[in-house]
């Protein structure tokens, strides 16, 4: 491990696990310069029998490539893992995390095909949850049933995307009673009744997008609540900066 970062280096071939339990794995996108379209597939297909049929140690899981369903499908044979990265890919169905039972944070990114997060229900442990991308999702409510939650990001994260995610309301965050961090970038939310985080009283920050449907409310709140203070004080810089560059 270069001692300048304190990060897995990126596997490439099965042979190069030896024992880790944190991995970088890259799956996919190989270089075509460096792997020929058999042997890019033979890797995949590699890792597909690894994950599925080889326990190890690995506690701590990132893919940092395109992510097919056969891989995520793979991955349930990891059933050490507590954490799991999915950088982005054309997986729908999450459902091999319900093998994972020590699972503790979850991160799925570039989510456009996922269709549900009920299997999320099975994780007892659950405390970190990231969904990206989800613009299929039909069960947000299903969120709410995870008490267990301390930090949320919910919506569009990727900077190479302005496209929103639509969510009906935030009824489903108001029981959600242990979570200190919750952030939904690149959210539309149709009823932008902001209450429902008012119920939230372990909450130490919040992110969101700053529209106009919420002003009013978040300059209402802060009184009683430390985290729309701090957002107030966002729309307030970023008020003070369009000003600004209007009057240039």
């Amino acid at each position: 491990m270069n001692s300048l970062n304190l990060e897995p280096l990126v596997l490439r071939r099965v042979d190069e696990y030896v024992g880790q339990t944190a991995v970088r794995v890259a799956a996919t996108q190989l270089d075509p310069g460096e792997f020929g379209g058999a042997e890019r597939r033979e890797i995949l297909a590699e890792w597909i029998h690894f994950f599925a049929n080889e326990p190890t140690k690995i506690m701590h899981l990132d893919l940092v490539s395109r992510v097919p369903q056969e891989l995520l499908d793979a991955v349930s044979g990891q059933t050490n893992l507590r954490s799991i990265d999915v950088k982005w890919g054309p997986y729908h169905d999450i459902s091999p995390l319900t093998e994972l039972r020590l699972l503790e944070r979850v991160s799925l990114g570039g989510a456009s095909q996922l269709a549900s997060l009920a299997p999320l229900n099975t994780l007892s442990d659950l405390s970190a949850l990231t969904v990206s991308q989800a613009h299929k999702l039909d069960d947000i409510m299903v969120i709410g049933d995870l008490t267990s939650l301390r930090a949320l990001r919910f919506g569009n994260s990727s900077l190479g995307s302005d496209k929103s995610v639509v969510i009906a309301d935030l009824s489903w965050v108001s029981g959600l009673s242990e979570l200190r961090s919750l952030d939904l970038p690149g959210t539309r939310i149709l009823n932008p009744d902001l209450t429902p985080i008012l119920a939230l009283k372990s909450l130490e920050a919040l992110g969101l997008p700053l529209r106009r449907s919420y002003r009013k409310q978040v300059f209402e709140f802060p009184e009683g609540s430390p985290v729309f203070a701090t957002l107030a004080a966002k729309y307030k810089e970023f008020e003070v900066w369009r000003d600004q560059h209007r009057a240039t």
